[in-house]
């Protein structure tokens, strides 16, 4: 990995965690988590992922919660701290340095994209023509959040206006963000404005300049998409931004997303949704320079991806019984094959009946077909069932199976041959016993929806 980035996001557990909502009509927060809880999923998860580096983006931990205030981002959530705390921003801080027990870097998911009339820069981001204007010159309606109008912010007037770096140091003086290294930018697209008019060469310009300017703090930016824009255009008829566009009075340009290149690569190490991947862009560009969820289901069914996590907690609450197990399942499926490939060399990809196969370095293959993982022919996932390495040095191992299996498991990259085995809990393992790893192969009884964790036998 080069050294560019303070994380290895291919080889680190970074995730969502939705807080609040605003709840406008009643002038209140929507609470979903608070800071408390929150260090309660995060003790619990450490203990499921056996200690491995974690980054939590807090999501509605400012004003009244989620798309409240932006750009500005600089007011704690009240409605989120502890009793015993005086204010939230100490519940905040002491989030933050709780959660470096349990391995965990907290940070914060924040939008430099859009703007609220009700912010109190509203007024020196349109004098400073830091927000996309219509062709007469006022600030435009692009789409409505939480029942509000909001605004794109012009990042070629945010810039240079000051305004951006005003907003932001207040926003490192609230938080931690500086500390935690990282930080989630949020739908970092590009709008060009209409009068006065910017380019989009401009506007990427702009962007670049602020997230050079933040990683010059010692901040890595993640953020949502994988960005690739051209002059006056949007994938979709539907976006809001092209019905923006289609304003101006001239014909819209197509074509498909692969036309443009990805203007923030280098400069953004990881985004949740990498729609704007390719293939191609799959086999050429590392994971530890660029990662992420791929969106492309025939892609992500062969190169695997990032768990999102608040989708998790937001579907089935903050109890843990309730989460637990789509989180384990997530883990296993998902990010566990996700970092043992990433620790690997694309060498080859064929595409047959709709579905991909990638050879990799070690004699590794994977199939989207049927969801195999194959190393010199020893099955190392086959569809729901999975005993992969967690570390590169094959110390820890997991065994997972969505439906239950009682039987023999292929175990090739195993640092040991007498193996300790731990139940899965989200108090911490459990001890059950232990088993010989013998010509590769291991027998093991994993019941449906449960992992086991496999390290070296202490005599």
């Amino acid at each position: 990995m080069s050294n560019k980035w303070n994380y290895d996001y291919s080889q680190t557990l970074w995730m969502k965690m939705y807080l609040a909502e605003p709840d406008f009509p009643h002038h209140c927060s929507r609470v979903f988590i608070t800071f408390a809880q929150a260090l309660d999923i995060i003790k619990a998860v450490d203990a499921m992922t056996q200690g491995i580096p974690k980054i939590v983006y807090l999501v509605g931990w400012q004003g009244l919660g989620h798309d409240d205030c932006y750009p500005e981002m600089e007011i704690v959530n009240e409605a989120l701290k502890r009793p015993e705390d005086k204010t939230a921003r100490d519940s905040l801080w002491w989030l933050f340095e709780e959660a470096k027990w349990y391995h965990t870097v907290v940070s914060f998911h924040g939008n430099l994209a859009d703007a609220y009339s009700d912010t109190p820069c509203f007024p020196a981001l349109v004098s400073g023509n830091a927000v996309v204007k219509d062709a007469q010159g006022r600030p435009a309606v692009i789409e409505r959040f939480n029942g509000r109008d909001a605004f794109k912010v012009s990042y070629k007037g945010y810039y240079e206006s000051g305004l951006f770096r005003k907003n932001w140091d207040r926003f490192c003086e609230a938080t931690p963000v500086r500390a935690a290294g990282t930080v989630h930018l949020d739908n970092f697209c590009i709008a060009q404005s209409l009068n006065p008019y910017t380019s989009v060469e401009e506007e990427d310009a702009a962007r670049n300049k602020m997230l050079d300017e933040i990683q010059s703090m010692g901040i890595d930016v993640t953020t949502e998409y994988t960005y690739r824009e051209l002059e006056w255009r949007a994938d979709s008829p539907e976006h809001p931004i092209r019905r923006f566009y289609e304003t101006a009075g001239h014909p819209l340009p197509v074509g498909t997303f692969e036309d443009a290149p990805i203007r923030s690569l280098g400069r953004i190490p990881a985004s949740w949704w990498t729609s704007g991947m390719t293939a191609d862009d799959c086999m050429r560009i590392p994971p530890a320079e660029y990662s992420g969820h791929l969106t492309d289901p025939a892609l992500l069914a062969v190169f695997y991806g990032a768990v999102h996590g608040e989708d998790i907690w937001r579907d089935f609450g903050n109890d843990v019984n309730d989460w637990a197990p789509e989180f384990l399942r997530q883990f296993c499926l998902l990010q566990l094959p996700y970092f043992y490939l990433n620790r690997l060399q694309r060498l080859r990809l064929s595409q047959a009946d709709g579905a991909y196969t990638v050879a990799f370095s070690d004699g590794v293959v994977s199939s989207g077909k049927d969801g195999r993982i194959t190393k010199n022919g020893a099955v190392l996932k086959d569809g729901g069932d999975v005993l992969l390495p967690l570390d590169a040095a094959c110390e820890t191992l997991i065994a997972y199976s969505e439906h239950g299996k009682d039987g023999a498991w292929d175990i090739p990259d195993a640092a040991f041959t007498k193996a300790a085995l731990f139940a899965v809990t989200p108090e911490g393992n459990i001890p059950c016993g232990s088993a010989d790893i013998t010509d590769g192969r291991i027998r093991l009884r994993v019941p449906a929806g449960s992992a086991i964790v496999l390290k070296e036998a202490q005599e």
